[in-house]
């Protein structure tokens, strides 16, 4: 079975590739890496962000929107960088090489009003020889008329590139944790268990900053320009909103696989039912992070529904 990179990589080949191309996957930077691998297939270069006929575009700010860019910022007619209008002016102009112009926008679903308004009449009206690639984790956010316009592909999301001992040892007690729950719901040590095990949501926030700090390093090698201070806050908040998720991803699958595997080892199903509420309850916090809510508190928002799960079953 042919993947999707496989896919998109035949359609260059065979010059078959649309104009706009939007990816979704949950790993931030495999995502970056795929784009960027496809843009070089295009413009036949190893050098992509030196090539004049690649553009980029990505968030600004603390609100990590996409701008318009307005017209008292614009000087000599050139538009600021990193706006949308400067994007969609850069495109339409010739080819510096004779050959195609790529375009990637990040994290695409962040654009604000005026920049989808001013991008969707650039779909309609496509400049000639130009190839858009918007990139996403969260395409329910980008709005219809434009994913109408896009021929759209999903990427498998793999676990982060950097393998952390203590993340790997968080894992670990957190597995332990779920299993002391489990073994002492009768004995009255629930209160025990929960504040000996309270520091992990300060730890977690520990662990992603570390990632951020890995990630960011990487990231901004790659760039090969000076950024200015909105789009640096903007990329440094993704990053650790990528990790975020990923980190609580890895979470979820692994409260689900213990539920599992619980299941399957015992009959008692008031126990699994209460196992199946704290999954549920992991979720619902999950959740919270894609209103921009603290992982920490995330976290600690689950362990105080898993204590009161645990501890109504401890009555019953």
């Amino acid at each position: 079975m042919i993947n999707t990179l496989e896919a998109l990589e035949n359609s260059i080949r065979n010059k078959m590739l649309g104009h706009a191309i939007l990816i979704e996957c949950r790993n931030s930077n495999l995502l970056k890496e795929q784009a960027h691998h496809l843009a070089s297939m295009i413009l036949e270069t190893k050098n992509l962000h030196r090539h004049p006929d690649f553009f980029t575009l990505r968030p600004s700010g603390r609100s990590r929107f996409i701008r318009i860019g307005n017209k008292i910022d614009s000087k000599k007619g050139k538009w600021p960088e990193n706006t949308m209008r400067g994007l969609i002016n850069d495109i339409r102009k010739t080819a510096n090489q004779g050959g195609s112009k790529v375009a990637i926008i990040y994290e695409a679903e962040r654009m604000n009003k005026e920049s989808a308004n001013a991008f969707l009449k650039t779909l309609e009206e496509p400049p000639k020889n130009s190839i858009f690639f918007l990139l996403t984790q969260r395409s329910y956010d980008l709005i219809d008329t434009i994913k109408s316009r896009c021929l759209n592909y999903k990427i498998s999301s793999k676990p982060l590139k950097w393998k952390n001992e203590e993340w790997e040892n968080w894992k670990e007690k957190y597995w332990n944790w779920l299993g002391e729950l489990i073994s002492e719901y009768k004995k009255s040590k629930l209160n025990e268990i929960f504040f000996g095990f309270y520091g992990m949501t300060i730890k977690l926030q520990k662990i992603i900053e570390i990632y951020r700090e890995e990630i960011w390093e990487e990231e901004y090698l790659d760039l090969n320009r000076s950024l200015n201070d909105d789009e640096k806050i903007a990329i440094e908040i993704g990053i650790e909103r990528s990790v975020r998720d990923q980190l609580f991803e890895e979470i979820s699958e692994l409260t689900s696989l213990y539920v599992k595997k619980f299941a399957i080892q015992n009959q008692n199903k008031f126990m699994i039912n209460a196992l199946s509420s704290s999954l549920d309850a992991l979720s619902k916090s999950f959740n919270l992070l894609k209103l921009n809510f603290n992982s920490a508190s995330a976290m600690e928002l689950f362990f105080l529904k898993s204590l009161r799960i645990w501890s109504q079953a401890n009555k019953n």
